[in-house]
């Protein structure tokens, strides 16, 4: 039998169903869940025996007690629900605070559902606890009614806002929060997450002037989308079924959708917030990555690994640190379980207070950071040609450490990165680009000097965001304003590492663009904001000579010929004429090709430029670099092999454009 869900709900995830479970539905739910509670085996669950496997449970519930909190039932907030349990390290110093939020669907469950095992391990590790209750939902999450979305949410953020509010009395450090939880608590961990900070400045209430933000997320079975539509396109179907019981059928539909719900279900998606600057995340899923249909269980594919899989997509394209587990996935090589990595990350954040640590954990040095093995000396004899790297993400690298083979993972003598504000030993260990076998290879070239790398790199990052003369409103034309001054977090390098050596630079490589080919006004002042970034490095670094390479996408000949394959011959036509004077080389056809597209429609554009409809402005710009800034080398590495998200180059890509972006250096220190 079918039923028509009355609204949205019904694909809205994490809720649970607004028609209630029949008996004979839940005990076959539980069975499924816990066929050991069918004691005789004969395939049926009796109320008897589901009774007597419930308090087995119970019992071995009690048996691992949870301990006693330090403060318990504290109220964050105004409603009954807002209470948490808090359980403190003692120390001489603020500690790091885990959040704990308990799953349910949002209509359910209790901080005391928390793992005693989970707070027995985080306070070893010297990290605080705190289990948190909120406001439930009556009808769901998005359905009309009592504490529909975004009251749990805010809930959550308050929790925070309160606890860092209080730091002080709890001996908190309020600049390392981590969070878990599961299902509807992994949900809200992503959204508080992602989300935008809601802190309040100047607000009566002192508390809602604090940060809701996290700086680690470790959700488990947690739902990434709530919205409909992108449910049914990830699973590839045209409705879920809602049932928990084999056999029976309680589809879900949009015929009935509002626009509210439509808008609420996409807002309530911790993706629809992801921006380059959020938290790593580790993932953990219980269960492995089968397909789902129209016939697949409710409990099935709301705790399904395609949420993690497609965040994890998402966070890949923009070079963002992201781990996924699931049943039969690839295997995390980078921490040997979730709770390992909500310890070496708060770990590893800076301790409230120390400014000099917060300088080198920024946006722009953070893989960077990843990158260094260690303390490294500094060279007492020969030279140390510094190389200044910068960019977006296929600088930034989505290449995988563990597909390196040696020498790249193995430390050398005379090669350094600037890590963790010293010089390091440079063997990565999550994600690489380029900057490791070009290190390489210019190492062989120059036998008796060392080899540093300086790198300030971050996905999806347009050149605003690079800037000296740098503003957040600027950076925000392409959404890096919180990413802060890129060029700074460089300088704060060349600064630190000239007090402790004596850099020789001998070369600035800028990989990006992709950023500034969405709109037409950043691509059109791309090529001015380019030539003034340059200036200004040289003239902070001392080098007015300083050479600079490029890699580029195609030149300027085969950029025509790309044009023109996507150009209709009336276009064509139009483009000479609209140049006034017939282009008399290829260089002025391009040039009047670009200029006519450029008054297109930006959708209009997209049909033969793709996403980047102002790409090939971004191209020429970079290639005219080449011919008009002194001592500027475009280079064009060709189509080099892409990884598994069709956008980024794979391991052996970052290493072969590392190599042929070497040899560029190489024939202009020959010919020089």
């Amino acid at each position: 039998m079918k039923k028509k869900w009355i609204c949205f709900v019904a694909i809205s995830l994490v809720v649970t169903m607004v028609f209630a479970q029949t008996e004979e539905e839940k005990l076959a739910s539980w069975l499924k869940k816990y066929p050991e509670a069918d004691t005789n085996k004969d395939g049926v669950l009796t109320k008897e025996e589901a009774k007597a496997y419930q308090m087995k449970l119970q019992a071995k519930e009690q048996k691992e007690e949870l301990p006693a909190p330090t403060h318990a039932d504290v109220a964050y907030g105004p409603d009954p629900m807002n209470i948490l349990d808090l359980w403190l390290v003692p120390s001489d110093k603020p500690t790091p605070l885990l959040v704990d939020i308990h799953g349910g669907g949002f209509r359910g469950g209790d901080k005391s559902k928390i793992s005693g095992d989970l707070i027995k391990n985080m306070i070893n590790a010297g990290i605080s606890v705190v289990s948190i209750n909120y406001r439930l939902t009556e009808e769901g999450l998005i359905a009309e009614g009592n504490n529909m979305y975004p009251a749990p949410m805010h809930d959550g953020a308050r929790a925070l806002q309160f606890l860092r509010y209080n730091a002080a009395n709890y001996n908190l450090d309020k600049t390392r929060f981590a969070a878990t939880g599961g299902s509807a608590g992994g949900c809200m961990l992503m959204w508080l997450g992602f989300h935008d900070d809601l802190a309040k400045p100047g607000h009566e209430d002192p508390v809602l002037r604090e940060s809701s933000r996290l700086q680690v997320l470790a959700p488990r079975g947690g739902q990434t989308s709530v919205h409909g539509p992108t449910l049914f396109k990830w699973f590839g179907v045209n409705s879920l079924n809602l049932s928990r019981k084999e056999g029976v059928i309680q589809s879900s539909t949009v015929d009935d959708i509002s626009p509210k719900q439509l808008a609420l279900g996409l807002d309530a998606s911790p993706i629809t917030h992801l921006t380059p600057d959020d938290p790593p995340i580790y993932l953990y899923y219980n269960s492995p990555n089968d397909p789902v249909d129209e016939t697949t269980l409710w409990p099935v594919w709301v705790h399904h690994p395609m949420f993690g899989i497609k965040l994890k997509d998402a966070m890949w394209y923009v070079g963002m640190e992201c781990h996924l587990e699931y049943k039969g996935g690839p295997t995390v090589t980078d921490f040997v379980s979730q709770q390992d990595f909500i310890i070496r990350k708060l770990k590893s954040l800076p301790v409230e207070g120390d400014t000099e640590a917060k300088k080198w954990k920024t946006v722009g040095l953070g893989q960077a950071n990843s990158m260094g093995d260690g303390e490294a000396a500094v060279p007492k004899n020969g030279k140390f040609r510094v190389f200044v790297l910068m960019g977006q993400s296929n600088m930034q690298g989505a290449g995988r450490a563990n597909e390196l083979e040696p020498p790249y993972t193995e430390k050398h003598d005379r090669i350094r990165i600037w890590a963790n504000g010293r010089w390091e030993y440079f063997v990565p260990t999550h994600r690489f680009g380029p900057g490791v076998s070009f290190a390489h290879q210019l190492a062989e070239y120059w036998p008796d000097d060392y080899i540093g790398i300086i790198k300030v790199a971050s996905g999806g990052t347009g050149i605003c965001g690079f800037e000296k003369d740098w503003s957040f409103e600027r950076a925000e034309l392409t959404y890096d304003g919180k990413k802060g001054p890129l060029y700074e977090d460089l300088m704060n390098a060349v600064a630190e590492a000239e007090k402790i050596s004596k850099p020789e630079y001998c070369g600035f490589v800028w990989k990006q663009g992709g950023a500034d080919g969405w709109r037409k006004e950043l691509a059109l002042a791309y090529y001015d904001r380019l030539n003034q970034l340059i200036s200004d490095l040289r003239t902070d670094l001392g080098v007015p000579e300083l050479p600079v390479f490029i890699p580029s996408y195609m030149d300027d000949e085969n950029l025509l010929k790309a044009v023109l394959a996507n150009l209709s011959e009336e276009d064509l036509l139009n483009a000479k004429k609209s140049a006034g004077e017939s282009p008399e080389n290829d260089q002025e056809l391009l040039n009047a090709i670009l200029s006519f597209m450029n008054e297109k429609d930006a959708s209009e554009l997209r049909k033969s430029t793709g996403k980047r409809p102002y790409i090939t402005t971004v191209i020429a710009a970079q290639n005219r670099a080449g011919r008009e800034i002194p001592k500027v080398t475009t280079l064009y590495p060709g189509r080099l092999p892409i990884g598994a998200d069709g956008t980024h180059y794979s391991s052996q890509g970052y290493i072969m454009l590392g190599k042929i972006t070497a040899s560029a250096i190489e024939e202009y220190y020959q010919a020089k």
